[in-house]
């Protein structure tokens, strides 16, 4: 089948999980050569203060989901063009569940530094569509996971940090998860989901894999999403997203 969009994650799939990571040359070379014939768009857990860098190397023109699920992005201009944001008294939930620990939250598009633990944010003003519970431990972030599974409004989901060793926590509003996105980010491209392939390496992707018709998953990728995955590609280390556009360049043609 001739797709007409592919969405994929960003750390782990389109560059190495690593501070400061970029696309590698034959991913920029394969965007390139794809743009036109089918629709290309990120869906990152990352927001567009360090997103930006990435979208722009690879110079994608279509609309991309941001912040874990919370907001599509127009990569051009930066306009929001959907977002969803976490109820007040839910951010004080997550407060609450984080004081024990001493880990550095970041809030809406703060970087690293520019946060703090829930000690020293004991009160968050203001509009909040994600927030980041930083650089785990495992323990810690699976009894993090189970508190916050047990307030009603939001999801929470850890992944391997690409900031610190361990796990980095995304949350956001129960209808702002990538799958959520995606089927906006659908409507506003008019496509249906069987028409589109969904390509990442993280169990945060589950979420992706649901709002698509045709699931990817990356050589290096969890051993859960690869098992829910329709199709296995190289790994990020040997330019597997970039192959894989390439392929699918090809068949669309």
């Amino acid at each position: 089948m001739a797709y007409k969009a592919i969405i994929f994650d960003l750390d782990g799939t389109a560059i190495p999980n690593v501070p400061n990571g970029l696309p590698s040359q034959e991913l920029i070379d394969a965007v390139k050569q794809a743009q036109g014939s089918i629709k290309l768009c990120a869906a990152t857990g990352r927001p567009i203060t360090n997103a930006k860098p990435i979208l722009s190397a690879l110079n994608l023109q279509d609309p991309c989901v941001i912040s874990a699920g919370t907001q599509i992005v127009n990569p051009l201009t930066d306009e929001i063009l959907w977002e969803a944001a976490i109820e007040p008294a839910d951010v004080t939930k997550i407060l609450e569940v984080c004081k024990p620990y001493h880990y550095e939250i970041l809030v809406r598009n703060e970087l690293m530094g520019e946060g703090g633990s829930a000690a020293d944010r004991d009160a968050i003003d203001g509009h909040v569509n994600v927030m980041y519970i930083m650089g785990c431990a495992e323990p810690d972030a699976q009894a993090i996971l189970t508190e916050l599974d047990k307030v009603d409004n939001i999801t929470a989901a850890g992944v391997t940090s690409w900031t610190h060793e361990g796990v980095d926590i995304h949350v956001t509003h129960k209808e702002a998860t990538k799958e959520h996105a995606v089927g906006e980010l659908l409507n506003i491209l008019g496509l249906d989901k069987s028409e589109v392939i969904g390509v990442g390496d993280a169990d945060n992707d589950v979420h992706l894999f649901e709002a698509v018709g045709h699931r990817v998953a990356m050589g290096n990728g969890t051993d859960r999403l690869k098992s829910l995955a329709d199709e296995i590609i190289d790994s990020v280390d040997e330019d597997g997203l970039a192959k894989f556009i390439t392929r699918q360049l090809e068949t669309s043609q």
